[in-house]
């Protein structure tokens, strides 16, 4: 569970939210690996819509 936990931390990609301009990764912004929301701000949603990839 621990390499789980660790790979979502580091995520596949950088992403960068374009409302509050947070850069994370990845894993950060997805529970389900279908949706995406800035785990900073919680308000912008969406890969290429309000969140894009570095």
């Amino acid at each position: 569970m621990a390499g789980l936990q660790q790979q979502r931390a580091r995520g596949r990609d950088m992403l960068e939210c374009r409302g509050c301009g947070a850069v994370f990764p990845e894993g950060r912004a997805t529970n389900d690996g279908w949706t995406y929301v800035c785990p900073e701000c919680e308000q912008v949603e969406g890969i290429d819509e309000g969140l894009r990839r570095l």
